[in-house]
């Protein structure tokens, strides 16, 4: 059977061997599935077979490569095409978009709840943990506006914590949330 083959098949069979997995690799990275990127395998291949007379042979792996990204961005065109959103799809987007007003005015509750509790630390922990805790600012940050070191700004802030949680659970008798946690 081997002398039947042309050297054109001969030739696309090596590559196989040799490329299949590279080829597969960018084809299940760029379609992140799994039967996806095996279609755009055999894809890549038989574009390649068809493209092997005029192929110089140059960088073989990269040529394969090249087939594979392309194949796979085309389909990806394709499918998203194909996609038609659902009338539930398009009203969970516009749902998910913004949070609903309840959710809104318990987050500044807690918001306000949290900045009145850092407030009622004794220095330097109020201020340490208002700009952490309320402001989003990092112990390095803390640390450049207040010209201390950072280890001394993250002791205060995990002392703070402490603190914030102790007043927390004072508060609610039972415990803030259910785990009895207060972290950011």
């Amino acid at each position: 059977m081997d002398k039947e083959m042309s050297e054109v098949d001969r030739e696309f069979i090596g590559l196989v061997e040799q490329y299949q997995r590279l080829a597969f690799s960018v084809c299940y990275k760029i379609t992140q599935n799994y039967f996806d990127a095996e279609d755009m395998t055999q894809e890549t291949f038989l574009a390649v077979y068809k493209a092997l007379p005029e192929f110089d042979g140059v960088n073989p792996g990269g040529f394969i490569t090249r087939v594979a990204t392309n194949k796979c961005l085309d389909y990806l065109k394709r499918a998203g095409r194909r996609e038609i959103p659902m009338e539930d799809d398009i009203l969970h987007q516009n749902d998910s978009s913004s949070p609903p007003p309840e959710e809104n005015i318990l987050q500044a509750e807690i918001d306000n709840e949290l900045k009145d509790l850092c407030s009622s630390l004794k220095p330097p922990y109020d201020y340490v943990a208002r700009e952490y805790y309320c402001n989003g600012r990092t112990a390095a940050e803390i640390a450049s506006r207040s010209d201390k070191k950072v280890k001394t700004i993250q002791t205060q802030i995990r002392r703070a914590r402490q603190m914030l949680q102790k007043k927390w659970k004072a508060i609610n008798k039972n415990g803030g949330r259910s785990d009895g946690t207060f972290n950011r």
